[in-house]
């Protein structure tokens, strides 16, 4: 979501609006249905101070404790949802019905707070847009099509079908991750337990003989002095800084594009993140081409469900350019943001007129890309977990070892 500070001329005097919105259309839209006057200028801006000390506040104080969103609760309600408006039943009784009956509290608060609003005449979307933090962008995005194409059936059943998918590749990677994990763990408490009770004892004994201790003896009692007078210092330090982290993520635009591109350039997390990003992007756009939505369009809406900003800057290229009159295809090349393959798909369905179906396939394309990766990460993996876990094992060695080799030589020498 951005800021866009929004000015109105009514009466002969000037005013101001600040409001939060997916993007610069979907802003207009909102700012329209405020009937404050005549809608003058369209401006985005950082995020308000007001705004920022409210995210420092929920980071530093409340993330821990606050609610968290259920993906399986939260799919099934969605699934309850689109299976209700298809039977007819009016959005604020199935919303009541959904809200009523769940165990999970954050979809009850959610469900019923949306039921009273639209009883006073608001949207589905204006109560998503207040429960962002905990639904997310995605959500948000998919109800505002639903709304605007007609079928808010469809784009809810397509919105747990996303999370769904979502939460069993999640699934999928912590069951991967699980045993480096657990390995890596293990190896940490035995490596800090040797040094905060093993390693010491070698100190005691060279000083007697004033003999120097190998150097990775000594690089492991340096660890050990760091952790056992400022071991407090240096857990704080470091949950302090993924905080800070967090926060400018979340605050600054500089800050995310760069960490979002670092992310891309990473060995597998990269590839993870564009084909899971792409595969929605694509997906989405085809459902919205399907309803009838103009191409322009469709990629303004579609932009909105994208959260790594190099992407999405890429996508506002394509937007400029089919703007000033440049087909698909070609932009999808001139900014590299799909592959050879998926590019000829397209191309191919601008030239056929069967380009919704041909970016589904697309879509289609980097799931299964995606899914490759996901299924093969254990042994992606397992090298990299290796190479960690040996070097400790040497480091552990060589500093316990070493000193033990050298204790005759350092008897001999003191006698």
């Amino acid at each position: 979501m951005k800021w866009y500070k929004i000015t109105f001329f009514y009466k002969g005097k000037q005013q101001d609006v600040i409001i939060k919105s997916l993007n610069k259309a979907e802003a207009i839209i909102d700012a329209k249905k405020l009937n404050k006057g005549l809608l003058v200028k369209v401006e985005e801006i950082p995020i308000p101070f007001e705004e920022r000390m409210k995210l420092l506040k929920d980071i530093f104080l409340t993330r821990i404790v606050r609610k968290k969103l259920k993906y399986p609760s939260y799919i099934s309600a969605l699934r309850q949802l689109s299976v209700l408006i298809k039977a007819g039943i009016s959005l604020k009784d199935a919303l009541e019905d959904i809200g009523e009956n769940s165990a999970d509290p954050l979809i009850k608060e959610v469900f019923l707070n949306a039921a009273e609003a639209i009883d006073s005449g608001k949207s589905l979307s204006d109560v998503f847009a207040e429960y962002e933090e905990y639904l997310g962008g995605l959500s948000l995005a998919m109800v505002r099509l639903g709304e605007k194409t007609g079928d808010l059936a469809m784009a809810i059943d397509y919105l747990a079908q996303i999370y769904e998918n979502m939460y069993e590749n999640r699934r999928k990677m912590i069951k991967a991750l699980r045993y480096p994990i657990i390995t890596l763990i293990a190896i940490v408490v035995a490596f800090v337990f040797l040094i905060l009770l093993v390693v010491p004892k070698f100190k005691a004994i060279f000083e007697q003989f004033h003999a120097q201790l190998p150097l990775p003896t000594r690089i492991l009692l340096g660890i050990e002095y760091v952790l056992t007078n400022y071991g407090l210092l240096v857990l704080s330090i470091f949950i302090v800084i993924i905080l800070l982290v967090i926060y400018f993520y979340k605050t600054s635009y500089k800050f995310k594009y760069q960490t979002d591109k670092l992310l891309l350039k990473t060995p597998l997390i990269g590839k993870i993140i564009t084909f899971a990003t792409l595969h929605r992007f694509l997906q989405t756009l085809s459902s919205l081409i399907k309803s009838g939505i103009p191409l322009l369009d469709a990629l303004k809406i579609s932009e909105g469900i994208v959260s790594n900003e190099v992407i999405k800057e890429k996508i506002k290229e394509i937007i400029r350019g089919i703007n000033q009159g440049r087909n698909l295809a070609e932009m999808m090349n001139e900014t590299k943001l799909l592959n050879f393959i998926a590019l000829r798909m397209i191309s191919a369905g601008e030239e056929s007129g069967e380009l919704d179906s041909m970016l589904e396939k697309a879509a289609k394309y980097y799931e299964d890309r995606f899914q490759d990766i996901v299924d093969n990460m254990q042994a992606a993996i397992e090298p990299i977990m290796l190479t960690i876990i040996g070097g400790l094992v040497l480091l552990l060695a060589l500093g316990i070892f070493l000193p033990m080799w050298d204790l005759a030589n350092a008897a001999r020498n003191a006698m």
